[in-house]
């Protein structure tokens, strides 16, 4: 009988058992089966791997550089599948430059396209923290990161 586990919930899943597989692309077949045999839907196996590859995607040109004193706004089909806490958590990162503009709008359309309607803070942290591991020069952040994600709580500011 196979479970209606989200895309997140397999990749979850594949971070948890799997984090020692270096290329996931070169290693996909394999950890089909796996994924498969712990009774991941085909559908949602393909749909995160399609997820996880999209990270490392350099196609950022919809996205321009914003001027000093601009907002962002989300949009009411933003906000159907990201929540105000998320909203809020997302802006905090893009102030302490955890994320640039250009990650913090990957990782909206990167949420998007999870379609998760529980999707709440705690997810957020880890789609942050597996967009940071697949972007150069983002160690320092991912570190960051990290420490807060597990930590469950935002660090304390003097």
């Amino acid at each position: 009988m196979e479970r209606k586990e989200s895309t997140l919930e397999v990749l979850f899943y594949l971070f948890e058992n799997y984090s020692e597989v270096d290329d996931v692309s070169q290693n996909r077949n394999a950890l089909q089966g796996y994924l498969t045999e712990a009774g991941f839907p085909p559908k949602r196996i393909d749909h995160a791997f399609d997820w996880l590859e999209s990270l490392a995607d350099e196609d950022t040109e919809y996205i321009t550089e914003p001027q000093k004193k601009s907002f962002r706004v989300f949009s009411d089909y933003e906000c159907r599948w990201i929540n105000s806490d998320c909203q809020s958590y997302l802006m905090f990162l893009d102030e302490m430059h955890v994320l640039t503009p250009a990650m913090r709008e990957r990782a909206i359309d990167r949420i998007l396209a999870l379609q998760d309607m529980d999707f709440n803070l705690n997810k957020l942290k880890w789609v942050i923290l597996m967009l940071l591991l697949n972007q150069p020069n983002s160690e320092a952040a991912y570190a960051w990161m990290e420490s807060i994600a597990l930590a469950d709580q935002l660090p304390q500011y003097h």
